[in-house]
């Protein structure tokens, strides 16, 4: 099972036999805390990959009722909070901080607010390593000139990317540490 320490994924095999709590940590090691979403893929196992579940998770994320992806978007934390608030993941994946880390974490509170008055969910992109402040254009531009469904299916399609690639860097991890 995953800890804070060292988070782990249980090989595919394991995740079919997990008791529905401990698939739920699983699936929030991957997506954050989403009981919502966590349920409905646990009925759908077996899984054969890791692949394979992400692919069912993506496929229940878009066959939710709208309420209901709302709870699993608003699941993800916000760029630039306060990282107490955060898991492991997303604070590894927000990064360190920058020399003018308070002027930028001040301007992600007004920008948060901003896309949340806007569309009624928070605002969540793939990182991927780039720098909270090198975010702050994308997210101007969805404010300016976004849709609230294509932000919600962006928003929403963005957190199996990510899931995708806690996946991948949490097996790479674990078969490095095996050698």
């Amino acid at each position: 099972m995953p800890t804070l320490q060292h988070p782990t994924l249980p090989s595919i095999g394991e995740i079919n036999h997990l008791s529905l709590e401990e698939f739920m940590q699983v699936i929030s090691l991957l997506f954050e805390p989403t009981a919502l979403l966590a349920s409905r893929i646990y009925d759908a196992r077996p899984y054969e990959s890791y692949d394979q579940l992400l692919d069912k998770a993506d496929e229940q994320i878009k066959q939710l009722s709208p309420l209901e992806q709302l709870e699993v978007i608003n699941a993800h934390p916000r760029i630039g909070e306060n990282a107490a608030k955060l898991s492991e993941l997303s604070r590894i994946e927000q990064g360190k901080a920058a020399d003018n880390e308070d002027a930028v974490l001040l301007k992600w509170a007004q920008l948060n607010k901003e896309y949340e008055d806007k569309y009624g969910f928070r605002f969540v992109i793939f990182v991927n390593g780039r720098s909270k402040e090198s975010l702050i254009p994308i997210v101007e531009e969805r404010i300016a000139s976004g849709y609230r469904s294509v932000e919600l299916a962006t928003g929403l399609s963005e957190m199996v990317d990510i899931a995708r690639d806690r996946v991948k860097k949490l097996l790479s991890a674990q078969s490095a540490a095996k050698i």
